[in-house]
């Protein structure tokens, strides 16, 4: 069992997309945190206002970047875009809405931990960012950027 998972790991996991997709998601966290720094710090824009430009930035950002280098999409824009903003939009309900409910739940009933309600709040957002980042990866690659039948007979 342990080599089937390690060999899934090597061939299906680590793979030149994959590292793509993690360096590009990294990228985009680092641009997100800056802007909001200097958004909330140099400029006194609010919090909403901040939190809406940073991620109509990154999201821009993730789009180029993972349609050109990680999943090497050739199709147009016109094709892709709308299924991005549909994937984007349902994994943020999918990792923020119904998994913030399911963390709820399970860090008052399953794994009660000693923590005030901040941290608590700082953990939960951290699973939440884990799973949109998860699913956005299954999306991205099977839904927006989905390698058509004659390519993946090319590769």
């Amino acid at each position: 069992m342990i080599k089937k998972i390690t060999d899934w790991l090597k061939t299906e996991f680590f793979t030149k997309e994959t590292l793509a997709y993690l360096l590009i998601g990294l990228t985009s966290t680092a641009i997100n945190w800056t802007l909001t720094y200097v958004l909330n710090n140099v400029f006194g824009i609010g919090y909403w206002a901040t939190s809406v430009i940073t991620f109509l930035i990154c999201t821009i950002f993730s789009y180029i970047m993972n349609k050109r280098y990680a999943f090497r999409n050739t199709e147009s824009e016109k094709e892709t875009l709308p299924r991005y903003v549909l994937e984007v939009c349902v994994c943020f309900l999918l990792a923020y809405g119904l998994g913030k409910m399911a963390l709820d739940w399970f860090f008052s009933k399953v794994l009660v931990l000693p923590l005030d309600e901040d941290k608590m709040n700082t953990v939960k957002g951290i699973l939440a960012n884990c799973c949109y980042i998860a699913l956005n990866y299954i999306g991205q690659k099977f839904f927006v950027f989905r390698k058509k039948k004659d390519e993946e007979e090319q590769a």
